[in-house]
């Protein structure tokens, strides 16, 4: 007669259903140390992050000179900003340069990325990620005020195209309104974000040598393969280039601001410029807070899209 042990017996399944649901204060009670230190981290968030964005959405509703008491006036400045020609030409430069620029975040450093990893030997890979990255060590101001000397009339640029027979697309690029824009945006060759090539070449290392193996064996070699195996596999990364692009384009006032003050005229304006001069020099504190309300909307919608389009492709 064989007798069943309590060994042998199935643990008795508890339905999710059925379990007692955890409370807030029984979590917060056995965590505790560790909300505790995170606590000032949280704070030190919530002041220099969140008090900033609940001023300047506050703010956009008056009419302040960044000193005295503001003056609440409604949606006046959100009116003004929609119908005041020069917040469109800022917004349609904007635009341009969102598009541009997403180009310039993704192929160059993809390209590089690709490169890189596909030499022979740890050594070669190391050396040549080293020599792009090293260049982040200079100081970005250093490199605007370098490429402005190359944009001059008598600078690098003019003179390559003289010297090749090109002298008659000569040109004054930041002071033509029909260039000076796209001077700015493709300045900085060869384009390669370091933060992103290091992102897309970690990606491709993250790849099973297995993938690449029977990827070989059906055929996807060279530019088969990155258009077929890597790219999918990126989709991770491409998707957070995507969307760190678009927030630092939209945001972006730099170049502007050193290189032409949003000139000649207002083809280099970029709405974070318009905010900027807005603020500083007109004192009108409350219309650049509508601006900057408008951007963080623009902000919020382009993100959403991107990453609900790229959720949609996965």
């Amino acid at each position: 007669m064989t007798t069943s042990s309590q060994g042998d017996l199935p643990s008795p399944v508890v339905s999710p259903v059925l379990r007692a649901p955890q409370r807030p204060l029984r979590r917060l009670r056995e965590g505790w140390p560790a909300y505790l230190f995170v606590l000032p981290s949280v704070v030190l968030m919530a002041y220099f992050s969140y008090v900033p964005a609940y001023t300047a959405i506050t703010r956009a509703f008056t009419d302040w000179d960044g000193l005295n008491v503001p003056t609440f006036t409604g949606l006046e400045n959100f009116q003004r900003a929609l119908t005041d020609p020069v917040m469109g030409q800022a917004a349609l430069n904007a635009g341009i340069w969102v598009v541009l620029g997403l180009l310039l975040a993704v192929i160059p450093p993809l390209l590089i990325a690709e490169l890189i990893f596909n030499l022979r030997g740890e050594r070669r890979q190391y050396a040549w990620r080293s020599l792009f990255v090293v260049p982040i060590v200079v100081p970005s101001l250093v490199l605007l005020l370098m490429w402005g000397t190359f944009f001059r009339s008598d600078g690098l640029i003019n003179t390559v195209l003289s010297s090749v027979g090109l002298g008659a697309w000569r040109h004054d690029w930041l002071s033509d309104p029909s260039t000076a824009l796209y001077s700015l945006i493709f300045l900085g060759f060869p384009y390669v974000d370091v933060f992103f090539l290091l992102l897309l070449y970690s990606g491709l290392q993250n790849i099973g040598t297995e993938v690449f193996e029977a990827g070989k064996i059906d055929g996807a070699t060279g530019w088969r393969r990155v258009l077929y195996l890597d790219l999918p596999l990126l989709k991770p990364q491409l998707g957070l280039i995507v969307l760190l692009s678009i927030i630092g384009n939209v945001q972006y006032f730099i170049s502007p601001l050193v290189l032409t003050s949003g000139g000649p005229g207002y083809a280099t304006t970029v709405p974070a410029l318009l905010m900027y001069n807005t603020a500083t020099r007109n004192g009108e504190y409350g219309y650049a807070m509508a601006i900057a309300v408008l951007l963080m909307l623009v902000v919020i919608v382009l993100t959403g899209a991107s990453r609900l389009i790229g959720r949609e492709r996965s």
